[in-house]
């Protein structure tokens, strides 16, 4: 079972992706949070193995969040509404981009 953390500052876009993530008996939300600090803070307590993270988000955006993990924290999967953040996603060793809104088959093949 692979522990997953949602961090989105939008808490319909939290819940959508929670529901998509529940279609896969692999992985297990065991938390949220609505910025990157939340995200950190999250992450030291609940020891998530994956986070889907946005990128666009106050206090502390997803990029700034997983710079902070500089790589010994969890795999990173950057969910977002802007593409143009990609590359930099990937220098940070995304595991993958996901573009909202996230589709089901899109989401399973990240997971696979």
């Amino acid at each position: 079972m692979i522990k997953v953390l949602i961090v989105d500052d939008e808490a319909p876009a939290r819940a959508r992706l929670g529901r998509l993530v529940a279609g896969f008996p692999d992985l297990k939300v065991v938390g949220e949070a609505g910025n990157g600090l939340e995200a950190l803070q999250a992450a030291e307590k609940l020891k998530p193995e994956l986070v889907f993270l946005d990128i666009e988000m106050p206090e502390l955006n997803g990029l700034e969040a997983a710079e902070a993990w500089g790589g010994k924290g969890p795999m990173v999967v950057f969910v977002t509404a802007y593409s143009e953040h990609a590359l930099k996603a990937f220098e940070l060793s995304a595991l993958d981009y996901l573009v909202k809104p996230v589709s089901p088959d899109r989401l399973k093949e990240t997971v696979e």
